[in-house]
């Protein structure tokens, strides 16, 4: 074995800790030689790691010794006496630190303090005393594996298994959702202050009138089901978008075509605090400077709400895949015949494809009555139930049934297929491909939070602003 001795100093050379001077010994054994390289490398981290917690500790101790050196109770006639140090534990991102706190007595006031705790905010720590440093490697691992396992890469990146339970870790990405979302509320408040303005100022109406920007704005929506901790059984549905342009650039040697211009918007929430979300993203993307916009999506309610009250002027489009798939299903389970199952099925969804809903819905009509000749008692009423709920899902989305057909031909999307794709990285990814996985409202609304964030490329400027606000 050897002995590596290491004599860390801190030394302060300006301003109020100018000549201030703290620093300590530190002595670690290493394997002798460098033979088994793996055997090295732990080792010199194992000493890394813990030569960075003490210099985290010298920094604190030199700052208390600046703080008690001017410190003052209430005024001048006040006597503070040192009455012993008290612990304090401290979980960072090079594992958990020990800190201990000068204790001070004011014997004029009878009152005890512990100069350090005000200074850095250490009696009202969040997220169980772990510092913002952790608090992001926290959320960054939790955002890409389950809890379980980003528990276990937060052990392994900071040196200390021990440094957050499974539970912690999950509380540190709820509050922090949760305060991504509250910024995504203020960002919406700030475009919809912004809308108004322009409104009353009349430019509004000119930049309608006068598209500044080529090409298509689409507004992509989606829903996706994840497990509730109600029970078994018990779902919650998420709401995803993709706000995007029709622009593409090429990427690789292949050639493969993205989307340069696009944002991710997620909630658990009702579709009211979704809509407005998403209405603010794309007027950050330049909504009223299209002079095409488009709502994509697949026929559900809440859908059909967000166009009307969010893009009352924009063309709603009913995705070709729900719909084919729609009308399949429901012939599935009204015709058992396979061969006159796959001739009605054509018939109807060609007629559907060129945007002819009234002579659909005359074949529908006409298939009902023949179903009802044919069959008798309870399987009557179930065929009539069938049809009667897939003919009014056609009504209720008759505005969105548009000629497919042509628009194809014309270059349009008319299948969602984009906004199935950021259902699956933003949620089921994280909080559905894996086994056992039940989800509070709270949970999964956090987690979609910091997933979107980070899918936007938002991550870095966040935590940016985050530390920032702690200076």
């Amino acid at each position: 074995m050897w002995k590596v001795k290491f004599e860390v100093r801190l030394v302060g050379d300006a301003g109020l800790d100018a000549g201030r001077e703290v620093g300590l010994e530190v002595e670690e054994e290493l394997p002798g030689g460098v033979e088994d390289l793996d055997q090295w490398e732990q080792a010199v981290r194992r000493v890394g790691f813990g030569l960075m917690r003490e210099l985290f500790k010298l920094g604190i101790k030199l700052l208390e010794a600046r703080v008690l050196s001017g410190l003052i109770h209430r005024d001048a006639g006040c006597k503070l006496v040192k009455r012993g140090r008290r612990s304090f534990g401290l979980k960072t991102v090079f594992g958990r630190v020990r800190i201990d706190r000068q204790r001070m007595f004011c014997e004029r006031c009878g009152e005890w303090m512990i100069p350090l705790n005000g200074v850095l905010d250490l009696h009202d720590r969040e997220q169980g005393r772990a510092t913002l440093g952790l608090q992001a490697l926290s959320s960054w691992c939790a955002v890409h594996q389950s809890y379980r396992l980003a528990h276990q890469m937060v052990g392994e990146l900071t040196q200390d298994r021990g440094v957050l339970s499974v539970r912690q870790l999950e509380s540190i990405v709820d509050r922090e959702g949760a305060r991504v979302r509250k910024r995504e509320e203020e960002e919406r408040h700030q475009v919809s202050l912004g809308v108004v303005r322009e409104i009353q100022e009349g430019k509004a109406v000119v930049a309608k009138r006068k598209p500044k920007r080529k090409g298509r704005l689409y507004v992509c929506l989606d829903g996706i089901l994840v497990h509730s901790t109600k029970g078994k059984g018990c779902w919650r549905e998420g709401k995803v978008a993709l706000v995007c342009t029709d622009a593409r650039e090429a990427v690789g040697k292949k050639g493969r075509k993205r989307i340069p211009t696009k944002r991710y918007i997620s909630s658990f929430e009702g579709s009211d605090v979704f809509g407005s979300r998403v209405y603010a993203e794309a007027v950050k993307l330049g909504l009223r400077e299209y002079a095409e916009v488009i709502v994509l999506g697949d026929g559900a309610r809440w859908i059909r709400q967000i166009h009307k009250h969010s893009f009352r002027d924009a063309v709603y489009v009913l995705d070709w895949y729900h719909l084919e798939r729609k009308v399949s299903e429901a012939l599935r389970q009204l015709l058992p015949e396979q061969a006159v199952r796959r001739r009605i099925r054509q018939v109807i969804t060609l007629r559907l494809w060129e945007g002819q809903l009234e002579e659909v819905l005359r074949l529908l009509g006409w298939l009902q009555c023949a179903l009802g000749d044919a069959t008798e008692g309870e399987k009557e009423g179930e065929a009539k139930g069938v049809l009667e709920e897939l003919m009014a899902y056609l009504e209720h989305n008759r505005e969105g049934i548009v000629c497919y057909a042509r628009w194809h031909q014309a270059g349009y999307l008319v299948a969602s297929s984009l906004v199935e794709k950021a259902a699956d990285v933003v949620v089921a990814k994280r909080q559905k491909k894996h086994q056992g996985m039940h989800w509070s409202t709270r949970g999964a609304d956090g987690v979609s939070a910091l997933r979107t964030l980070w899918l936007n490329g938002d991550w870095e400027g966040y935590w940016k602003t985050r530390h920032k606000q702690a200076a």
